[in-house]
């Protein structure tokens, strides 16, 4: 819990201490999808251009009753406006963009969408790789912020086994088998 705590303060310390522009803003709120909830924080450079900031509590396996380690991840993006439409109500972007993506989680093992009383057999570990984000933005006159978007997280899974103290590095699988799963994010524009 610890851990959490200090990612928290470094995404948060980021998204402050960011290099500041006169048409900069930010927003902050929560983020979920069917593997994970946690926070975001997103930093808009003028109209064109979005940093975003994701620390989430990952929970593959969780939900089925395959662990009950739960892990941490964070993603930094830097993504583009590639399309945007204003009307009355609210402000639609269109974003896409690539960054980094660091966490302690479980790597994908078989038997997801089957009925198993199988605990997942490799422990926690190490993840990181590149992040590819995708996503729409709606921007209301409330100061709310809806984003839904996917992402894919295409890098390497090192794990120690802990039955016969051998190091593992291997694909790390969930990044891109997760790419299918929506994200939501509701935020609150400073």
């Amino acid at each position: 819990m610890l851990c959490m705590r200090h990612l928290l303060v470094l995404c948060f310390s980021l998204a402050v201490f960011a290099q500041v522009s006169e048409a900069r803003e930010w927003c902050a709120g929560l983020t979920s999808s069917p593997v994970g909830s946690g926070i975001r924080a997103q930093l808009t450079n003028g109209g064109g251009e979005l940093d975003i900031i994701t620390v989430v509590a990952d929970t593959y396996g969780v939900v089925t009753g395959r662990t009950s380690d739960i892990g941490v991840r964070a993603s930094y993006t830097h993504d583009y406006v590639l399309a945007s439409l204003r009307t009355d109500g609210f402000l639609m972007r269109f974003h896409a963009g690539a960054g980094l993506m660091a966490g302690y989680v479980h790597d994908h093992e078989g038997g997801l969408f089957i009925s198993t009383d199988k605990d997942l057999g490799k422990g926690m570990g190490l993840a990181a790789a590149l992040s590819c984000s995708i996503g729409l933005r709606l921007d209301f006159a409330r100061n709310v912020a809806i984003d839904f978007g996917f992402a894919a997280n295409p890098g390497v899974h090192l794990r120690l086994d802990e039955e016969n103290g051998s190091i593992y590095l291997s694909f790390y699988k969930n990044g891109i088998f997760h790419a299918i799963l929506p994200q939501i994010s509701i935020m609150y524009r400073f």
